[in-house]
């Protein structure tokens, strides 16, 4: 099977401050952590599931902002495939950590669906939704799809693509197959999947950054994720790392470690407001290191800077990373 679009996953690296005082920014890929650059679209309570009954002794943190801006947590205590709701509202959420290792994969997700339904069909990668679906491409792109009866109920994933036209959901891959007798819900929020590697983290980038009031100096942030090719044999070929022009774009831009599964970071002493050395950051389309070709489980560090300017507004935003070449 070909490179596809779940293949490519966004992780982590060593170190991903939450203030300017953590030091040493970046350093080695941590598998263990997933980048999303998803958002929430309404305010509202978030609840917790997982895809088996036996995770009943893990709770997952969800930390966030409410929609006057404030930080707030909370946690909460998982019950198998039965949805736990918390009692604060988010207005977005910024990060959320898994307590324990779980059987099955695990949604934190906006109590308020975006859509749910009976499904047309599916395959092994991916749900064909309801006529009744969004017919615009890429409308659920980064949310999640929790199965909730008929065949493969109860499964949870994230949708990494979505036709329009078809209304298919890719996913990274199901262990059964939803039909025409499956029943879905697609909702905002974030997945710890099991496998290939089990998800203890799924985190924002540049946790609870913020600018310096009018008057004060300019600045940026760095912070290093990793693009990483997770299928088990196969390498992308021609592969270029690139922006996608929505949200935030406009203030980020990126630089590429000049060879997989890198281990820079941005020095001794220094916080996530100093450069990383050796680096140029633009916007332009770069190739994949080891002459572009992406080999397969291997990960691409990427440094990303955000521009942040004396008097900049909060934004609930986002930035998105986009990765092409061909595949087998």
């Amino acid at each position: 099977m070909s490179v596809e679009y779940g293949h490519i996953i966004i992780h982590g690296s060593a170190t991903m401050p939450d203030n300017d005082s953590t030091t040493q920014i970046g350093g080695a890929i941590d598998k263990t952590t997933k980048v999303t650059f998803a958002d929430l679209e309404t305010t509202g309570t978030v609840e917790v599931v997982s895809e088996n009954v036996g995770d009943t002794t893990q709770n997952v943190t969800v930390y966030g902002r409410n929609a006057a801006g404030e930080k707030i947590n909370e946690q909460i205590s998982l019950n198998g495939q039965t949805p736990v709701a918390g009692s604060l509202s988010f207005e977005r959420i910024m990060k959320a950590i898994k307590s324990a290792t779980c059987v099955g994969a695990v949604a934190a997700m906006s109590t308020t669906n975006e859509h749910a339904d009976t499904a047309q069909g599916g395959g092994s990668n991916y749900i064909t939704l309801a006529a009744g679906a969004s017919a615009v491409d890429d409308e659920y792109l980064g949310k999640l799809v929790r199965t909730t009866g008929g065949t493969g109920a109860n499964q949870i994933r994230e949708i990494v693509k979505y036709d329009g036209t078809s209304k298919k959901a890719y996913v990274r891959d199901w262990s059964t197959n939803p039909d025409g007798t499956t029943t879905y819900e697609v909702a905002d929020g974030v997945v710890f999947d099991k496998t290939p590697n089990e998800i203890d983290e799924v985190r924002r980038p540049f946790y609870d950054a913020a600018a310096e009031a009018a008057g004060g100096s300019d600045k940026f942030n760095y912070e290093k994720v990793f693009e990483y090719n997770q299928h088990a044999t196969l390498a992308l070929t021609n592969a270029q790392s690139a922006e996608v022009v929505e949200g935030i774009h406009a203030k980020v831009d990126f630089a590429l470690e000049s060879t997989l599964d890198g281990t820079d970071n941005n020095g001794v002493g220094n916080n996530r407001e100093v450069a990383p050395g050796g680096y140029t950051f633009d916007s332009t389309a770069k190739d994949v290191a080891n002459s572009g070709n992406f080999s397969p489980q291997s990960g691409q560090g990427m440094w990303i800077r955000l521009d942040l300017d004396a008097g900049d507004a909060a934004q609930n935003s986002f930035w998105k990373p986009r990765v092409t070449g061909q595949s087998t």
